[in-house]
């Protein structure tokens, strides 16, 4: 025991046996020992290597993964704080963990190959299974002119970009993750799977385009709309 703040210090070993495949036994042992306030021990090292493990876990649905990851990065003290590329990593996991239903191909050859499942992967923002992310005329409206010519100014881009917020983008993701889990058709799925891989750098989106497509789908909704009311 530490004396100083009555806490169990978790041995690094005993520490990744538990990490290695969380489970509720686990997880309740990570809770009590308060193993994430232990900040002096290398534990980076240890999630960066354990990111591959979790990934595969995540897709074939072990949601106490998912509540895991949670507990880990709401610690007030979170030693992940200035790690994009691990955050970026353990939201998509989380995500995957948390959706029902297990990926029904291997995710290594999707890894691989993302350049080849990216390809007119775009056009999965036409899915009506989006329609749930909710974006207002309002914030489409300062697009109109660029949109209607189909040419985005660099400022476009950028006002884009601020559109993407982070609750809006966890929104996304867990759409793509419904997805690629649970659609009939496999190459869909491994589209979706391929557009989260491609979507862990939350400040790019704005160029991304599924993402412009998504925007540009919501401004032709409304036009649309309000031509069939006219």
């Amino acid at each position: 025991m530490n004396n100083s703040d009555n806490k169990t210090l978790v041995h690094p070993g005993f520490r990744r046996i538990l990490l290695t495949n969380p489970t509720e036994q686990s997880l309740n042992t990570i809770i009590q020992s308060e193993l994430f306030d232990q900040i002096t021990l290398p534990l980076k090292e240890d999630i960066l290597g354990l990111l591959p493990a979790w990934e595969q876990q995540a897709s074939d649905g072990n949601e106490v993964l998912a509540a895991l990851i949670l507990h880990m990065t709401q610690k007030p003290h979170n030693f992940m704080a200035n790690e994009k590329m691990i955050q970026s990593n353990l939201l998509r996991i989380r995500i995957l963990a948390s959706t029902p239903g297990c990926i029904s191909f291997p995710i290594l050859e999707v890894q691989e190959h993302l350049g080849q499942f990216l390809k007119s992967a775009d056009i999965l923002a036409d899915l009506p299974e989006f329609n749930v992310v909710l974006i207002s005329e309002s914030e489409i409206k300062p697009l109109s002119t660029d949109l209607t010519r189909f040419r985005l100014a660099p400022h476009s881009r950028r006002y884009i970009q601020n559109l993407f917020y982070s609750e809006r983008c966890e929104a996304i993701l867990s759409v793509l993750a419904h997805i690629a889990k649970n659609y009939p058709i496999l190459s869909i799925c491994r589209q979706a799977y391929a557009l989260m891989l491609s979507l862990d750098n939350l400040n790019t989106w704005g160029n991304h385009p599924f993402c412009v497509r998504l925007i540009a789908n919501r401004f032709w909704d409304t036009k649309l709309k309000k031509l069939a009311k006219a």
